[in-house]
């Protein structure tokens, strides 16, 4: 963070009476990569007063730096009343405070020129637009969250013609506006989620075009994941072309070829044309729309595969020429996948063939410090998943959880399940049942732990 000290207290916004703060001024995203998704995230200079119960954002000039983005924003709030000469001093001592942490041969001409912004919503918009949100989508956003209100505010026996009547703007960022809103509402343990927010999320999978066709296809997957986990290492090709031809609809289709993409191989196509030739004119046709839908899903399943290598060659190769390799991998962070990791074991596995050892080494030296930075930086449930999974025995693990039965609690256990269907969805059945063992014994002894 990049916080400077406003004083210890400020006046409430509401009561206006003193209350301790600390407040952020200099928003340098070059200085702290979390600063941009706090300040969308409205996290900000949050305030709470105890005498009024106020909660929200404190009034404060700020400047908001991204140099990537190479963007210098200032904002002063028009309740403060400064006065010119004020508002210069305190805005010129930030950007003297940006200036001063950029080496002068490295210095642009947009530091030069900072663009203020009249409101808190223009600075918020700017930055946006600079991670390419256009005003029209903004725009669209606020629509839709003026609608999530209105629905979530309705009379219960309104909402499926509610629903039915705005049809059209239910779509894909409307039910992202509502899980966000949810998951809002679920991190504030002072304000459980509104059972009216469930019940609306119901209606909208039952009524809305768009919910429909979501949980057709999260059933579809569903049932695509079950029949697959019930071949386990028994999948062939011949059974993976008798499960498409025997798929219900178009996402039981689509669902099998994406948990299975390697299945529908050259050879795959061979053995389902084989079948289209031997089938009597009126199954033709629906297994020749079955071949097309499957060669689309490969397709579409390889573009994207393909766009993530590229990305994750280019961030792979930036993490190796980083002089800080501890900073550079925090900075990558929300970068770096399963496609990176696989794609740096693949390398160390070509170094090692050309006994390169130069090269293995910094590569090991990258992937350990990428662990530590992921182990870090997961929630305290998931890093006791992994030291548990990280053990060689049973043994081990459950000394382990009766060691630290005291930092154990629900969401532990919440984290272990949700662990342990991850594991299961990934066909890696073993390591969920250990997970699933590893759970019992967690809540034997935590319930163990309350009676000592």
């Amino acid at each position: 963070m990049n916080p400077i000290d406003a004083g210890p207290t400020i006046n409430c916004p509401r009561c206006k009476q003193s209350i301790p703060a600390r407040v952020e001024q200099l928003l340098d995203v070059g200085a702290d990569p979390t600063t941009k998704e706090r300040l969308l995230s409205g996290k900000v200079n949050v305030v709470e007063c105890p005498l009024c119960s106020f909660n929200g954002m404190a009034a404060a000039p700020l400047v908001y730096h991204d140099p990537e983005k190479e963007l210098l924003l200032t904002y002063t709030p028009a309740e403060l009343n400064l006065t010119l000469a004020e508002k210069e001093r305190v805005l010129g001592a930030l950007t003297r405070a940006v200036l001063g942490r950029i080496a002068a041969e490295k210095r642009k001409g947009y530091l030069l020129q900072p663009k203020e912004m009249l409101s808190m919503e223009g600075l918020i918009n700017a930055v946006l637009a600079g991670e390419g949100v256009t005003a029209e989508m903004i725009e669209q956003q606020r629509k839709k969250t003026k609608l999530l209100q209105q629905l979530a505010s309705a009379a219960e026996a309104e909402l499926p013609d509610l629903i039915k009547e705005t049809d059209e703007q239910i779509d894909a960022l409307f039910f992202q506006l509502l899980a966000a809103l949810r998951t809002q509402s679920e991190s504030n343990k002072d304000s459980p989620v509104p059972p009216e927010l469930g019940k609306l999320e119901q209606l909208l999978l039952q009524h809305s075009t768009f919910g429909q066709e979501t949980r057709q296809q999260a059933e579809a997957l569903q049932t695509a994941a079950t029949e697959l986990e019930a071949l386990g290492e028994e999948l062939t090709r011949e059974k993976f072309v008798q499960l498409i031809i025997a798929a219900r609809n178009d996402h039981h289709v689509t669902s099998l070829v994406t948990l299975a993409r390697p299945a529908a191989d050259y050879q795959f196509f061979i053995l389902l044309t084989e079948q289209i030739e031997k089938s009597t004119r009126e199954e033709r046709k629906r297994l020749e729309n079955i071949r097309t839908l499957v060669l689309e899903t490969v397709q579409k399943i390889d573009a994207v595969a393909e766009e993530r290598a590229k990305v994750a060659a280019g961030v792979l190769q930036e993490l190796l020429q980083a002089e800080d390799l501890p900073a550079a991998v925090k900075e990558h962070l929300p970068s770096i996948d399963e496609t990176l990791l696989m794609l740096m074991q693949h390398n160390i596995e070509a170094a090692r063939e050309e006994k390169n050892e130069r090269a293995v080494s910094h590569l090991e030296e990258l992937r350990a410090a990428i662990m530590q930075t992921l182990h870090e930086s997961a929630p305290p449930e998931i890093r006791f998943v992994n030291e548990l999974l990280a053990l060689e025995t049973d043994e081990e693990a459950e000394q382990m959880i009766k060691r630290r039965v005291a930092e154990l609690n629900a969401e532990t256990l919440s984290g272990m399940k949700s662990a342990a269907e991850q594991l299961r969805a990934s066909s890696r059945p073993e390591l969920a049942d250990k997970l699933d063992h590893y759970r019992t014994v967690a809540e034997k002894e935590i319930t163990a732990a309350k009676w000592r």
